[in-house]
């Protein structure tokens, strides 16, 4: 998936990711669209973000190092 997000996706909450997706949709709006791969990214981050919260505690420096790696990896813009 190419990344279209052009702004922060913290600067949103999941709730209001997840309307915008839930509307596009509930339109037609196809997946390919910019927006609705906008709203998908957002969910994206957040779904990470409160994994990675939950669990950073308990991951030893070359855990973060190899989740930061394949963070970057999977990452192309």
């Amino acid at each position: 998936m190419t990344g279209v997000l052009t702004t922060d996706p913290a600067a949103r909450s999941a709730a209001s990711w997840s309307a915008t997706l839930a509307s596009l949709k509930s339109r037609g709006v196809p997946d390919d669209d910019p927006r609705v791969i906008a709203a998908r990214e957002g969910l994206a981050y957040h779904r990470v973000h409160r994994a990675v919260t939950a669990e950073s505690g308990h991951l030893s420096a070359v855990g973060v190092d190899r989740l930061v790696a394949q963070l970057r990896q999977g990452f192309s813009a």
